[in-house]
């Protein structure tokens, strides 16, 4: 498909160049201790042009100057989606691969959660995808908000 490299940016984005590529969205419906399904959306920008997207955005044609046959796009995204199916049932060893990945790791960042605004350096992740930023008054794990880094 592409050669691009992406890195993740909490809670569910990629990112090429400091510019967003695609967002994941993940919908769950847990019964007791299990979950019962998990609907997972992916929204990829491929052949979109600088004027198509929106601010702070990439696309793969923009990273790539070339247009991308979507088909195969699509099945080099389900391909990958069977191949590390297995692995969600080792959410550290997902969330290790996460941390190696990551855009932000051991950055300084802002995260605005609606309520505060937190100030700090990424410093880690959870198994259940709890970001951890040290700041000033100690760790404070993060579970929601909007990641930018601090520069």
């Amino acid at each position: 498909m592409s050669s691009l490299q992406p890195e993740v940016k909490w809670p569910n984005d990629l990112v090429v160049h400091s510019k967003k590529l695609a967002g994941i969205l993940i919908e769950t419906k847990i019964s007791g201790s299990k979950i019962g399904y998990a609907i997972v959306g992916v929204g990829l920008n491929v052949n979109l042009s600088t004027k198509e997207l929106p601010v702070g955005a990439t696309s793969i044609l923009m990273d790539t100057c070339r247009k991308i046959d979507l088909e195969e796009t699509l099945g080099s995204v389900l391909s990958a989606f069977a191949k590390h199916y297995k692995r969600l049932w080792d959410p550290r060893s997902i969330m290790s691969e996460w941390w190696n990945h990551c855009f932000h790791r051991m950055k300084a960042v802002r995260i605005n959660t609606g309520n505060r605004l937190i100030k700090g350096k990424c410093i880690g992740v959870n198994s259940d995808g709890t970001l951890n930023v040290e700041t000033d008054n100690g760790i404070v794990p993060v579970t929601n908000g909007t990641l930018r880094l601090d520069t």
